[in-house]
């Protein structure tokens, strides 16, 4: 129950949205599947072009260490034909500056030498190379190899199958970086020559950042004697990679804003000008006076002029209508005018017969006939008073006109009879009118026949629909005093006419109340 009460004030915030909001807010969404696939192609294509990076700098640096192993291995082949060739020759022969000079050659970077003849004879060095005066094979090996970190070099010594030393070579620091300093390489980065736990750093400009992924790669030298290692620096993503992540994204957003101006611009904006001119026009405006639309949808346009045609089409219609309606009005006014006239005229017959009778019984049916007539008439005349409000009959001024002809129509017994008023301002129908009309009269007049000093009639509101009549007399509290003729012929009456009103007649005959529910259809401010 709460998730759909959520899914509802969801909904019902969505749609107060103003309807260019809603458009970018579904042309941003539709469009979103889209910039995902773009951005992770763009994501997987720079996790493609690091790793290609790395793997170019692992082959890098595998080039790096073979040419410093080719390097030791053609100082190797030479100290040795060096080395047997100075055996053959005795000493100042000048075979071995020779040999230096070419072991200079063959090395693309400056090394230091010192050759030996046999017998451990030495013969001749690099200038300013001074080799250890202590030279013997580990173990009976033909070469080895140290990293002396103390002076930066890199030693080698060669010896021959008797364990004679052949030669003795050495590579500066420089060198060792010109050696395997890969140029290829852009970018700072540390390289770092090691053997075993000792170790010489050729070049350290590498610098870690918040930004930054660092790179260890190694690579073994002389059959795993040697280990080259470099640290280089690898951003997580270049500004190029960045660019190309974040394009999507703009073209997306690009795309919805364009959208949403496109939508705003040339078919909200124009539809908003003609619901303002729309909202505006009043029943009775005899054309729509729609602005100029410029937008370049035709179907607009024709919306508007739709609406034209429509508006002259309800003005002609309203006018029609307008003239039948005052037509219409005018009928029933003269309707009614003939009808009051008629009723007058009866009225006044009815006066002038119940004058001239002959008979106080004569003139008292005279009399009542009178009374029910006065009764019709004062229903039409409330009515008509309403008609122009369309209300219906206004009961409280009808039950009090009603009241006051009685009074003054009543016969001489009855000439100190009270009537108490107490209605509230209901509106009823004309049936419920006349009907309420002729309660209150033949209870009333009953009430004069009876010797009643007081009559009570009451309107008071039942619901909202209906209200309560009730007359009270004191003449027929009790036991009436009434002739038992004209009590059978009241009640017939009385009951018929709370039939006419669909409604239940209620006897009260300990107070003399009779009390009958009514439908009705407005009530007036007292």
């Amino acid at each position: 129950m709460d998730q759909d009460e959520h899914k509802g004030s969801m909904a019902a915030r969505f749609a107060r949205l103003s309807t260019g909001l809603k458009m970018l807010i579904i042309l941003s969404l539709g469009l979103l599947p889209l910039g995902i696939v773009a951005i992770l192609a763009s994501v997987d294509s720079a996790r493609d072009n690091r790793s290609r990076g790395e793997v170019e700098t692992q082959a890098l640096l595998m080039v790096s260490a073979q040419r410093l192993t080719s390097a030791l291995a053609r100082s190797s082949i030479t100290i040795r034909a060096a080395s047997d060739a100075l055996s053959d020759t005795p000493p100042g022969s000048g075979t071995c500056e020779r040999m230096l000079q070419r072991l200079s050659r063959i090395q693309p970077s400056p090394a230091r030498y010192a050759l030996y003849a046999e017998g451990r004879q030495f013969r001749c060095a690099t200038p300013g190379f001074a080799p250890p005066a202590q030279l013997s094979s580990p173990n009976g090996a033909r070469s080895d190899i140290e990293l002396d970190t103390e002076q930066q070099v890199l030693r080698f010594t060669l010896f021959g199958e008797d364990g004679e030393v052949d030669g003795v070579g050495e590579f500066g620091r420089d060198a060792l970086l010109a050696l395997v300093a890969p140029p290829e390489i852009a970018g700072a980065h540390d390289l770092r020559l090691a053997q075993g736990d000792r170790s010489m750093l050729l070049r350290e400009n590498y610098r870690g950042g918040p930004f930054t992924r660092e790179i260890r790669i190694e690579q073994p030298i002389a059959s795993g004697r040697l280990a080259l290692d470099i640290r280089a620096a690898s951003l997580p993503i270049t500004p190029a990679e960045l660019l190309m992540i974040l394009l999507p994204v703009m073209m997306w957003v690009a795309a919805a804003v364009i959208g949403w101006l496109i939508v705003d611009r040339l078919l909200l904006r124009p539809l908003v000008r003609m619901q303002k001119v729309i909202s505006n026009y009043e029943p009775g405006d005899r054309a729509l006076d729609l602005p100029t639309l410029r937008s370049p949808a035709r179907e607009i346009g024709e919306l508007g002029q739709a609406f034209d045609r429509v508006t002259r089409t309800v003005a002609q219609h309203e006018a029609e209508l307008e003239a039948a309606v005052e037509r219409q009005t005018r009928l029933v006014r003269e309707v009614h005018h003939r009808v009051k006239n008629n009723l007058q005229v009866v009225a006044s017959l009815l006066n002038l017969h119940s004058r001239g009778a002959t008979s106080e019984d004569v003139a008292a049916a005279y009399a009542s006939i009178q009374r029910r007539v006065d009764a019709l008439a004062v229903v039409h005349r409330n009515h008509y008073a309403e008609l122009e409000e369309n209300r219906g009959v206004a009961l409280k001024p009808l039950i009090s006109e009603l009241a006051a002809n009685l009074r003054a129509t009543a016969p001489a017994s009855a000439a100190h009879m009270q009537i108490r008023l107490d209605v509230e301002p209901y509106y009823a129908n004309q049936d419920v009118a006349v009907s309420v009309a002729f309660l209150v009269t033949e209870i009333v007049e009953f009430s004069m026949l009876c010797g009643a000093s007081l009559v009570s009639v009451s309107l008071t509101g039942a619901d909202t629909a209906s209200a309560r009549l009730s007359v009270e007399t004191d003449a027929l509290a009790g036991e009436p005093s009434c002739d038992e003729r004209l009590m059978e012929r009241f009640d017939r009456i009385i009951t018929g006419l709370a039939r006419q009103l669909r409604s239940t007649l209620e006897r009260d005959t300990q107070t003399g109340r009779y009390s009958v529910v009514i439908g009705v259809v407005d009530k007036a401010e007292r």
